[in-house]
């Protein structure tokens, strides 16, 4: 059975090549576009991982994970900070505010398979030989 990811990321072309290249290394991925739809997508699909950008019009990353971690539905779900803000601390800041990890844009495609592995528990199958990722 594939680990389900949610990808909370407003740059739809950055969610959508995400998720891509994550169904590539035998994930289930999807994603959303804006906070709200991420915490409706969250509740409605329970995923096994979430990845999170901070950086969000309206709703930020921040508030969209206190909002996760207060429903009873989604509270149990591992969140990881996915951000091209730059914090000193990054993965403490993330810590103390209730995410698993923290993992910064630019990222590589291995180095995050090898985070959300980490935290869903479930080894994955990389992409074939010359799938260009």
């Amino acid at each position: 059975m594939k680990s389900k990811v949610l990808v909370i990321d407003d740059e739809k072309l950055l969610m959508k090549s995400t998720c891509m290249a994550l169904n590539l290394f035998g994930f289930e991925a999807s994603g959303a576009l804006d906070g709200e739809k991420g915490i409706e997508a969250a509740a409605a699909s329970r995923p096994d991982v979430i990845l999170l950008d901070i950086m969000m019009p309206g709703m930020d990353g921040w508030q969209v994970l206190e909002q996760l971690k207060r429903l009873e539905t989604t509270r149990a779900i591992p969140v990881v900070i996915f951000t091209a803000k730059e914090y000193s601390s990054g993965v403490s800041l993330a810590e103390t505010r209730g995410a698993v990890d923290y993992i910064a844009k630019p990222f590589d495609i291995d180095d995050m398979v090898k985070v959300l592995e980490k935290h869903v528990g479930v080894r994955t199958v990389p992409p074939s030989e010359g799938s260009g990722i």
